[in-house]
């Protein structure tokens, strides 16, 4: 005997049939992934998309610290960048905290659902009191745990929740009665709990809905709202961000978003505010000080023009005059200046909180020293609000501290300088003042004691009316401010349609997932499953030996039915077998054992219908079979049934070639039962039984060690129940010579070739 020449497709068209016979695992995939799309629909509450815009008036760097928002790319992990970074969050949390307690977002309310609870922000029935003195232990409090009201009737109610808490992991139960407007302790939280006068939403009744609240940490709110917000900046000849953020239900998305905006304008207004109001108050300091000075001066004038009795200089000393004058402007600047870095060195020493006086409030210009006093009050500024909200302990503030000494050094050192070259500038000045007032030793001492008297009177007015020139300037400036921060465009839904969850776009993804499925499952099968695909795998697994039939899987289960209908492929198939054992049939009654390569294969189906075949050709058969001693009905004559219990196979072999049988077909459990079986060289042939998707490779392995080792007879492979050539219509139609499937049978054909 010859097997049968095996034929392989290409790799592209088999598997896309391997692909198309998984559709059953694609329908249920679809429709348990449409089950949860379903779900997701009604158990989530709808998520609103929302964004607003707001201009600097003023360009910024990309790490200017009043931006609210860090820029779109990462910056490089340097000091300087990281510290900026600090700034950043210093800068946006006090907005952020601001909007938290305005809003009242530290308590979130809910409606207790089945599967989720939806948030009924704004339309709540209740509201929470927090007696934040009772809080001693912060991690005794039971942040995050939701509470609800059950049974409300009138001021009575059922305080229910449970939940865990804490770094630990602490365990709360509640269930506990209580009553509207009393304190209720929870562990380390006392909260009180009223009704909302005209709320919509009810409380009592049989149409009442359960509503609670969750009592959450109002730094991780702020926190985790920071995270929530995103900013987008678009740099053009001003600074814009867009700030968009994502909630339900949809007025809290606007609420937020309008309160970022209106915080940030008002907390940048204040902070232009601020620094006028600083610089004010030194230039009033300043000419409070002119002032005093300019009264003494006077009076000492009076007194010298009383008691010499002149008021007017002579005309010789016009042109020395006007010298001294020129002089006496320089003098003045210089004396000016020397009197703020006096004061500024003063102020200095006075500790690390003191204010700075502007340099341009006493007309000093240079540039140096005002980016140094600029960012000296910078990080005045951030200092003093980490040392509010409590943040001593963060290395920035330790960091900050020490950028704030090496400033104050800095300037120091700088004013020292510019001291010692103002003292030089005045005391050239002086020289050549000195020069001029000695040419004026021929006039009279009295006019020029007189000159002088005058000439200091004049300085300090010229002295007093800048300095009320600039005060009435900054007062205008103060009066006039608009905060460069602006939103231009109002908190908006960037969708009416929700964000999630979208049901189009779940479908869409749930349709892709289940075409996926199936290609999952052959990839994980392919990986992982050890079992035969077909003819390809016992040739690999069992070289040599031939393949005698491929029968395909039949819908007749009656051996009877199954050898009357002659037209249909499987019949066809066990003919071509029951042929080529008569052609190869070496002894007048031949012997063979039928069994299955593992045992898990419906071999005895096999080994019957073969019987029968072979006695439907005219064949005298002797089926042996355990336990079975009665014909089916419609069985050939031809053939006989006979019980081996307790008969060896030689014996057996004699008695039923003494009866004139020219087969015997008996059949054995599996393969291991075959090489174990006594008097197995008895045997002419044995038939394993293979079935792809039930028969394992190590089963093969199994059996061609027991081949080689001589333990076996001649084999002879026969694949059973192939599903390759599908029933017309996936099984809703019929080959010839079959019958249609029942509903169970259809389905559990199209799962077989699915699995298979």
């Amino acid at each position: 005997m010859t097997g049968t020449e095996l034929r392989e497709d290409t790799d592209l068209k088999a598997f896309l049939g391997r692909y198309l016979r998984t559709w059953p695992i694609l329908a249920l995939a679809g429709v348990a992934l449409l089950a949860l799309v379903m779900l997701i629909v009604m158990a989530v509450q709808p998520q609103y998309a929302a964004s607003t815009s707001i201009m600097v008036a003023t360009p910024m760097r990309h790490d200017d610290p009043n931006r609210m928002v860090q820029p779109p790319g990462p910056l490089p992990r340097t000091d300087k960048n990281y510290y900026y970074n600090e700034q950043l969050r210093i800068t946006s949390q006090p907005i952020i905290r601001r909007v938290v307690d305005r809003l009242g977002l530290q308590v979130k309310y809910v409606q207790e659902g089945t599967l989720l609870d939806w948030d009924v922000y704004r339309d709540s029935p209740i509201k929470v009191e927090l007696d934040s003195a009772s809080v001693h232990d912060l991690a005794h409090v039971p942040y995050g745990v939701a509470f609800y009201l059950h049974g409300v009737n009138g001021d009575e109610f059922t305080l229910v929740g449970d939940g865990k808490y804490g770094p630990d992991d602490r365990t709360i139960e509640v269930e506990q009665p209580a009553k509207f407007g009393e304190w209720i302790t929870l562990d380390s939280m006392r909260v009180r709990i009223t009704k909302v006068a005209g709320a919509k939403l009810p409380l009592e009744g049989d149409d009442a809905m359960r509503y609670g609240f969750i009592q959450q940490r109002p730094e991780q709110v702020v926190l985790d709202l920071m995270e929530d917000v995103l900013g987008e900046m678009t740099l053009a000849e001003a600074t814009t961000v867009k700030v968009t953020y994502t909630a339900a239900p949809k007025a809290k998305a606007l609420d937020v978003l309008q309160a970022i905006g209106e915080e940030y304008t008002a907390d940048h207004l204040a902070q232009q505010r601020s620094e006028l109001d600083r610089t004010i108050q030194m230039v009033e300091q300043e000419i409070e000080v002119n002032r005093g000075k300019l009264k003494n001066t006077g009076e000492q004038l009076e007194r010298f023009k009383r008691g010499a009795g002149i008021t007017n200089l002579a005309h010789s000393t016009i042109l020395l005059q006007e010298a001294l004058s020129n002089l006496d402007a320089q003098r003045e600047a210089l004396i000016v200046q020397g009197d703020y870095f006096k004061n500024l060195l003063a102020t200095l020493e006075s500790g690390e909180s003191a204010k700075l006086p502007s340099p341009k409030a006493y007309g000093v210009s240079d540039p140096l020293l005002n980016d140094m006093t600029t960012e000296y009050a910078t990080l005045q500024s951030d200092i003093a609000v980490m040392r509010e909200e409590g943040k001593t302990a963060n290395p920035t503030f330790s960091r900050m501290l020490r950028l704030l000494g090496q400033q104050r050094d800095n300037i120091r050192n700088t004013v020292e300088s510019f001291k010692r070259n103002n003292r030089i500038s005045l005391e050239n000045v002086e020289m050549q003042r000195n020069d001029v007032l000695a040419k004026q030793d021929s006039v009279p001492k009295l006019d020029r004691l007189l000159a002088d008297r005058e000439r200091e009177q004049r300085t300090y007015e010229a002295v007093n009316t800048d300095l009320m020139a600039r005060l009435s300037n900054l007062h205008v400036q103060r009066a006039a401010l608009a905060p460069e921060v602006t939103v231009i465009t109002p908190a908006y839904l960037t969708d009416t349609d929700p964000v999630f969850p979208n049901a189009v776009i779940l479908l869409a993804a749930a349709f892709l997932l289940a075409l996926l499925a199936p290609l999952a499952y052959l990839i994980c099968k392919a990986l992982f499953s050890n079992r035969i695909t077909g003819a390809g795998d016992l040739a690999k697994a069992l070289p040599g030996v031939p393949l005698g039939a491929r029968v395909p899987w039949s819908t007749h289960k009656d051996p009877a039915a199954f050898i009357a209908n002659t037209d249909s492929p499987a019949h066809i198939e066990m003919a071509k077998l029951a042929a080529l054992l008569e052609i190869g049939r070496s002894h007048p009654t031949e012997l063979n054992l039928v069994c299955g390569a593992g045992g898990r294969e419906d071999a005895a189906t096999f080994t019957e219908r073969l019987a029968w075949m072979l006695a439907h050709r005219g064949n005298q058969v002797v089926y042996a079979a355990q336990g079975q001693t009665a014909y089916r009905n419609g069985a050939p004559r031809t053939l006989t049934l006979a019980d081996p219990a307790g008969t060896g196979l030689d014996t057996f072999k004699n008695r039923m070639r003494e009866g004139g049988a020219a087969f015997v077909i008996m059949g054995i459990g599996n393969a291991d039962s075959l090489a174990s079986t006594p008097q197995i060289g008895s045997a002419d042939r044995a038939i394993v039984v293979c079935q792809p998707g039930v028969t394992r490779k190590p089963a093969l392995d199994m059996l061609a060690l027991s081949r080689a080792n001589g333990q076996l007879p001649p084999l002879l492979l026969a694949l059973d129940g192939l599903t390759d050539e599908r029933l017309p219509w996936f099984g809703l139609g019929k080959w010839p010579g079959e019958k249609r499937l029942g509903p169970m049978d259809f389905i559990r054909y199209n799962w077989r070739r699915a699995t298979n």
